[in-house]
């Protein structure tokens, strides 16, 4: 049975990975950053590990954190018109699953705009443009929405989540750094690590292994 890995263009990992962030950014010549976080990353201060580090380089930045834990149709169509008045050429999403979900969506849609209504692209939509150039960060440990092409989108209208499956939604840079991780209560961190545990655990008993799944 083949087997199929997708992978980010570069994965930073380690204490102090996040300086990379603006020479990733400037090196590649984007201007200004529409950074996805949610509003107890903000108000906790974790977001602004990444912020201090646009305002230190006077790289120009807006903040979009209208986002819940489970993210709606609404939060990514809000999230697309908020880049767009914004004038960001590119992303830096911060948080878990929902942030860089939510990021993902809004990155997708900018560059397919066909897809605007969101629920089009439940499942594997046939997009033809790779999303605007993302860079996400984590804050916890176990979505792996980083370094994954799955993302999931709730309905409120018709009461339910569907699950988007897109090559072309894949952030290019992944950085993990544990700094951005310290913060977390203790409880989140134990859940989410028995999350990537679980994970771990998937991938060794699976009949679909493979040499790098191993």
């Amino acid at each position: 049975m083949a087997s199929r890995i997708v992978l980010n263009t570069i994965s930073y990992h380690g204490h102090g990975a996040i300086e990379n962030i603006v020479p990733e950014l400037t090196a590649r010549g984007y201007t200004k950053a529409f950074v996805c976080s949610d509003p107890d990353l903000i108000k906790f201060g974790v977001t602004k590990k990444v912020t201090d580090l646009l305002d230190a380089a006077n790289f120009a930045y807006s903040v979009y954190s209208e986002i819940k834990p489970n993210p709606t149709i609404q939060n990514v169509q809000d999230g697309v018109a908020a880049f767009k008045a914004a004038g960001a050429d590119c992303i830096v999403t911060i948080g878990g699953g929902s942030s860089m979900d939510t990021a993902k969506a809004i990155g997708i849609i900018i560059n397919n705009p066909e897809f605007a209504d969101v629920r089009s692209l439940e499942g594997v939509a046939p997009t033809k443009k790779h999303a605007v150039f993302t860079i996400a960060v984590p804050t916890t440990a176990g979505t792996a929405a980083e370094v994954t092409i799955n993302y999931v989108i709730t309905d409120v209208e018709k009461k339910r989540k569907f699950v988007c499956v897109d090559t072309n939604d894949i952030p290019e840079i992944a950085v993990v750094d544990p700094d951005m991780m310290s913060s977390m209560p203790k409880g989140l961190t134990a859940a989410t690590g028995m999350d990537a545990l679980t994970h771990a655990i998937e991938g060794y008993i699976t009949k679909g292994h493979c040499t790098i799944s191993d």
